[in-house]
C-alpha cells in the first residue's frame, strides 16, 4: 500500500516537473522569438550616431560582437538570427548607424538596400 502510494506521489511530481519543464522552455522561446520578430526600434530621447567598420572577411559574430558593443544591439544572438532570417549579406565598409535603429534597419544599412545611408568603402 505504502509503494503504490509512493508511486503515484512519484508519477504526480514527475509531471509537475514535465509540465513546469515545458513550461519554462515555452516562455524563452517566445522571448526569444519575440525578440526576433517583433523588434522595436530604440526610444532614446538623444539617439546616438555611431560609425562601424566592417572589414572584409568579418564574420557575423564580429559584426554582432562590434553591434553589442556600441549599443546598438542588445543581443548578438538575436542579431545572428536576423541576419539568417532575412538573408541579409553584410559589405565591408565603414557605416553610419543610429542608437534607434532596429536590427532589420541596421541589417539594410549594412547589405546595401537602405539607400539613405553613409557608406565609404
Amino acid at each position: 500500500m505504502k509503494l503504490r502510494i509512493f508511486g503515484i506521489i512519484f508519477k504526480i511530481a514527475l509531471a509537475a516537473a514535465v509540465i513546469s519543464l515545458v513550461l519554462l522552455i515555452s516562455v524563452k522561446a517566445y522571448g526569444f522569438g519575440k525578440a526576433v520578430f517583433d523588434e522595436k526600434p530604440g526610444t532614446a530621447e538623444n539617439p546616438v550616431s555611431v560609425t562601424v567598420e566592417v572589414k572584409e572577411g568579418d564574420g557575423i559574430r564580429q559584426v554582432a560582437a562590434l553591434l553589442r558593443q556600441e549599443g546598438l544591439v542588445e543581443s548578438t544572438l538575436v542579431f545572428t538570427v536576423q541576419k539568417y532570417f532575412y538573408g541579409s549579406v553584410i559589405l565591408p565598409g565603414t557605416y553610419r548607424l543610429n542608437s534607434n535603429m532596429t536590427g532589420k534597419n541596421i541589417l539594410d544599412v549594412l547589405s546595401g538596400v537602405a539607400v539613405d545611408t553613409e557608406e565609404d568603402s
